[in-house]
């Protein structure tokens, strides 16, 4: 968290430090998010489809931005302070809303067509800090006579990630913006882990859907041989699209 706020001041500080002849503009930007939620380090007895109903889920991102350019050398700097929700559709057709402030730092490179129209082409790091839910725990184990079976799972997002944008847009009569953009996270956005019933002491007191606070999850995935347990890396992959007015 510490590293990834200082790098975002870094980051701002190096919006500043432009000539002085630059030209400043800001404005509102809004778009759709297009997540794709994919995994690594799959580890255990499940399988994709136990994890996630389907890999992709759309939200939505809206906020400030503000941009520096340089005329006569075509480059500049673009940054936003975005409110983003993404998320992931989840077991037993549930939805995990994920909410967090985007602070996108791009370089552009704009290739003028005149006075109506430019293109320009954008990359550069993105911080992200989760200010919504931080975990969503899904007690799915049944209890038929006297057999429990089933599982206890748990989604648990990063408090701060980092990831790469890569994008095309352009720009009309100097005032509106179209852009495609596409997020890498550089590292896991959200941990999953299941623990099966048979590994639960007494998991028929818990059967039945009973609601599981992730501080109960915590306490019984501490008893859980770790061989036993299945677990993976989650990573939201974004396509954007944004639509932005500078004034």
């Amino acid at each position: 968290m510490k590293r990834i706020v200082c790098m975002a001041v870094t980051a701002m500080a190096l919006l500043l430090a432009v000539p002085a002849h630059a030209q400043f503009s800001w404005g509102i930007k809004g778009g759709v998010n297009l997540v794709s939620n994919n995994f690594s380090d799959l580890s255990g007895t499940i399988t994709k489809d136990q994890i996630l109903n389907k890999d992709n889920y759309t939200g939505f991102f809206i906020g400030p931005k503000a941009e520096v350019r340089i005329p006569l050398l075509g480059f500049g700097v673009e940054a936003a302070a975005l409110y983003s929700q993404k998320g992931m559709s989840i077991g037993n057709n549930e939805t995990f809303k994920m909410n967090s402030f985007q602070i996108p730092l791009n370089i552009k490179y704009t290739l003028g067509l005149g006075n109506i129209a430019n293109v320009f082409i954008a990359a550069g790091p993105e911080f992200g800090f989760n200010v919504g839910e931080t975990a969503k725990v899904i007690n799915n184990l049944v209890t038929t006579g006297s057999t429990t079976t089933g599982s206890v799972q748990a989604y648990i997002l990063e408090k701060s990630t980092l990831s790469i944008n890569v994008g095309v847009g352009a720009t009309l009569l100097n005032h509106l913006q179209v852009a495609v953009n596409y997020n890498m996270p550089w590292g896991k956005t959200a941990d999953f882990q299941s623990i099966d019933a048979d590994e639960i002491d007494n998991a028929q007191d818990l059967a039945n859907g009973q609601n599981i606070t992730l501080g109960a999850f915590e306490k019984l995935n501490g008893t859980v041989d770790k061989a036993e347990q299945a677990a993976a890396n989650i990573k939201a992959g974004t396509i954007q699209l944004s639509v932005a007015y500078l004034f």
